[in-house]
Formats: C-alpha cells, sequence, structure tokens
C-alpha cells in the first residue's frame, strides 16, 4: 500500500492589525504632531517679538532712562561727564550730543558721537560710554603739538596754527602760553599726509640736536630733503642747510669751524653743511674784488666761496 507524501508545514507567525498599529503611529498623528510643534514654534517667537518690543518702548518712553539737559556752561551735570579735554572746549563736546539731551539714552548712536569727536582738531580719541539708566561719559585723548605751523595766508600774511606728530593743525588760541620750534615753508592747504612727511623729518632734526634745538629759532621744512635751520650767531642770522640726515654731525661741524667762518666769511648768511669735509656759502659771500680793465673775468671769480673744515666729526 502506498505511503502518502508527508507535508511539513511551518507556523507563520500572527499578525494582528491593532499590534500593528499600536507599534506605527498613523499619517494623521504625525501630522498632527508636527502642526502642534511648529504652532508652538511660532507662538514663541511672536512672544519674545512682543517682550523686546515692549522693552525696547519702556527703555525708550521711561522718564529714568533720559539724559538730562543740556548742562549749563561752568555747571556739573550728573547725567553728562567729559574727562581729559584740557585744550578741548567743553562747547564742542556738548555740541556733539545737542540732539541727546532730552530724550532716552538708548537712542543715542555711540558710535556716530564718536566719529563726531573725532573731527573736533584737538581730539585724537575719544570714548563714549552709556551707562545705565540715564548717564553718558565721554573721555578726550588730546593731541600734543610738536611745534608752531607758519602758514601762508590768502593774502600772502603769515597765520600761525599749532601742529602735532600726525601733522594735524592745531588751533593756537586754546594754549595761552607754551615754548616750541617754528616751522616755516608748510603750504596752508597742503595734505595731511605730506604734511606728516615734514613733521617726522622735523622730529627726527630735533631728536638728534638735542639741546642745541634751543639755539634755533626756526626751521624751514619746505624741502623735506634739505631742511634748514635759522641760528642767530654774534648777533647776525645765519640759514644752515642740513640735507635730511646726519644733522648733528653736520650742525658739530658748523659749530667747531664756526671762528673760522667768522673770521673769513663775516657776510656770509647762508651756509651749505651738507658736504662732508667742507662748508659752502650759499649767499652773502663777500663780492670778489673788482678785476683790472684790461683782465678778463676768470670762471673762478664766479665760483662760491668754499671754507674747508679742519676738523669734521664722523661718529
Amino acid at each position: 500500500m502506498a505511503k502518502r507524501p508527508s507535508v511539513s508545514t511551518v507556523s507563520q507567525p500572527a499578525f494582528s492589525v491593532a499590534a500593528a498599529a499600536a507599534r506605527k503611529p498613523s499619517r494623521f498623528l504625525r501630522t498632527l504632531r508636527t502642526v502642534v510643534v511648529w504652532t508652538l514654534a511660532i507662538l514663541s517667537l511672536c512672544g519674545g517679538l512682543w517682550g523686546v518690543t515692549s522693552l525696547e518702548q519702556f527703555v525708550i518712553n521711561d522718564r529714568k532712562f533720559v539724559l538730562e539737559g543740556p548742562p549749563e556752561p561752568g555747571v556739573p551735570n550728573p547725567g553728562f561727564a567729559i574727562s581729559g579735554a584740557v585744550h578741548t572746549s567743553e562747547k564742542q563736546v556738548t555740541d556733539v550730543f545737542l540732539r541727546d539731551f532730552g530724550r532716552s539714552t538708548y537712542l543715542c548712536p555711540i558710535a556716530e558721537r564718536r566719529r563726531r569727536l573725532l573731527g573736533i582738531d584737538w581730539v585724537q580719541d575719544a570714548t563714549v560710554s552709556r551707562i545705565w539708566p540715564n548717564r553718558i561719559e565721554v573721555r578726550i585723548k588730546e593731541r600734543i603739538p610738536v611745534a608752531f605751523a607758519q602758514l601762508q595766508g590768502e593774502d600772502d600774511s603769515l597765520i600761525y596754527a599749532m601742529v602735532d606728530a600726525e601733522g594735524v593743525l592745531l588751533d593756537p588760541k586754546r594754549i595761552s602760553k607754551i615754548a616750541l620750534p617754528v616751522l616755516a615753508g608748510m603750504p596752508r592747504d597742503e595734505k595731511e599726509s605730506l604734511r606728516k612727511n615734514r613733521v617726522k623729518r622735523f622730529l627726527r632734526l630735533q631728536s638728534e640736536l638735542g639741546a642745541n634745538m634751543d639755539r634755533v629759532d626756526e626751521i624751514d621744512v619746505s624741502d623735506a630733503d634739505n631742511l634748514k635751520i635759522l641760528q642767530v650767531v654774534d648777533g647776525r642770522a645765519l640759514t644752515l642747510m642740513l640735507g635730511s640726515q646726519q644733522f648733528m654731525q653736520r650742525f658739530r661741524n658748523f659749530t667747531d669751524n664756526y671762528p673760522e667762518i667768522r673770521k673769513r666769511l663775516p657776510n656770509a648768511t647762508v651756509l651749505d653743511l651738507r658736504l662732508k669735509d667742507r662748508i659752502t656759502v650759499v649767499a652773502g659771500a663777500d663780492p670778489p674784488p673788482a678785476p683790472e680793465p684790461a683782465a678778463r673775468s676768470t670762471p673762478a671769480a664766479k665760483k662760491k666761496p668754499v671754507l674747508k673744515s679742519k676738523k669734521v666729526a664722523h661718529r
């Protein structure tokens, strides 16, 4: 009798619809959750913006944040303080903040006010601080003048100003009494960068000459590559051409040889000290003797007088 083929059956796991729904959220629930999250985020953002706007309006409109003023001249203002201003007038600084008095300090544009302060001639740097709730502090760093500048006016008159190391012209009326060298040869409308270069060259001259600057009455900086100093010696004014370097060596060469200069060239007014081994008379030399009637004038008679240095110091 034939045997029936055996059929093996493999048991399959049973899945229920309820179990699948429990493990995997439906599309509706996912959409609902996304909507809720975005709604809460938008509400939070709107609430934050409303809070910031309300706070800003409070700071702008509440009287406790108002900057009192403007201050009366000479009367301290507890809400507005200026420090470091010696030659810069209080009015110049106060005028920069005129629009800020009587309103909230929150509205004061700090960067813009500092920029305007830097436009005042004597102000080299400035710091503007907002102190809550209703105070503004201004700290000024002023420029330091290094010389008087002799400028040519429109009607050929001379105008005097002060100048600092950066070539910035300063109002001399702010200082009642000060002893500074005088710089001549500065064009009135020259670019600040070019004027700075002239002042820089003068400062190097001043540094090298040191105490000898007390004997110098004026420095001509019209040619930055050939500085000329005016010095009164034995009652006569001498202009000394020093070039652009080795100022002290050339000045010492002049002082060492001055007795011979006074003896041989009593009428010299301009001396060129730029050569190492000699001093050349540029102006004020004694005229050469008149030639004989039959003699021709030789080229040698037209040469500039030259005084050879006895000793030239080069260190």
